[in-house]
Formats: structure tokens, sequence, C-alpha cells
């Protein structure tokens, strides 16, 4: 197992041949894409990776992924931390026809070569964030979104009709 900052371009069916198993960080300036979806990143990201290869010889990465992000709450617009916890398996392909053919089990990683182990962790990363980030209600510093009308002064309530004039009109031709 090699630990410590994870590699950038590794040969994927070498490590998935050999069974290598990677554990490290990434830094906040190594996910540009997740940086630039969230207020910040909190600390960095941690990740192990599992090659391998399946039943069937296909090369193969089981990716965790945690990193604790500060979005911004949609109720009240004011930062939220939010844990980002992310597991995956991915399966190298060449084409889009392998990546049709895999089983429901498996993701496609369409790629060359090397593969951008950092691009990889921020894709998965963008994919765990939330669609909708809020504070629970008691924390937050907006109510619910319910909107009660205001009850209608005495005075109002009590005014004559505007279409009271159009009835007796109304009831004049007949």
């Amino acid at each position: 197992m090699t630990n410590g900052a994870l590699p950038h371009m590794v040969e994927f069916r070498t490590l998935a041949a050999r069974g290598i198993h990677l554990k490290g960080t990434l830094s906040a300036e190594r996910l540009p894409r997740l940086r630039d979806a969230v207020l910040s990143i909190v600390g960095s990201v941690q990740t192990e990776i599992q090659f391998d290869r399946d039943e069937e010889g296909r090369p193969i990465a089981a990716i965790v992924v945690v990193a604790q992000v500060k979005v911004a709450c949609q109720r009240c617009l004011q930062e939220l931390e939010v844990v980002l916890e992310t597991s995956s398996r991915l399966a190298a392909v060449w084409n889009d026809e392998q990546a049709a053919a895999l089983p429901g089990s498996l993701e496609p990683l369409v790629m060359a070569e090397e593969v951008d182990l950092w691009g990889v962790v921020d894709e998965e990363l963008l994919l765990a964030l939330p669609q909708f980030s809020y504070h629970a209600e008691r924390d937050c510093g907006v109510t619910s979104g319910r909107v009660v009308a205001p009850a209608l002064p005495v005075e109002d309530a009590e005014r004559e009709n505007p279409f009271s004039v159009l009835a007796s009109l109304k009831n004049s031709d007949t």
C-alpha cells in the first residue's frame, strides 16, 4: 500500500494488474472544478483506491473519497459545512462501446494509457455534491418558506364592493 500524497498521472491497467492499493490526500489546489463549485474546501481530501481485476479480467478500481466543504445554505445564504463521502467501482475502458457493455455495478472510465487521478477524484466529489443544501431549520437564519397572507383589517372587510355598481346595472336592465 502506498500512503501519502495521491499521484497525479498513473497507468491504471498496470496498477490493476499488480493489485496496488493507494491511500493519500489531495489539497484544494489539485481540485479546480470542486473548488469552483463550493465556497471552500476544508482541509485536505482523503482518498483510498484499490486497483484490481474483476472476474472477467477487466481492470477496475474501487475508490473511496471523503472531503469536507463549505457551501451556501440555499435558504439563508450563510456558510454550511457538508461532508462529502463517495465510493465507486470504476472500470477502465477504451471506448463508448466497451462502456455500454459494462455491468451495472461498474462505472466506466474511458481513458488512454494514463489516467489523471486528481481529475477522477475531482469528478467523484462533484457527483457527490448535494443538489440542494440547507441548514437544519432550527439552525437557519430564515424560517421555513411558508408564506401566510396577512389578515385584512376590519375596516377593509366592511368597505363596499367595487363591483356592486355593475350588479346594480345588470339588475336594472331586467
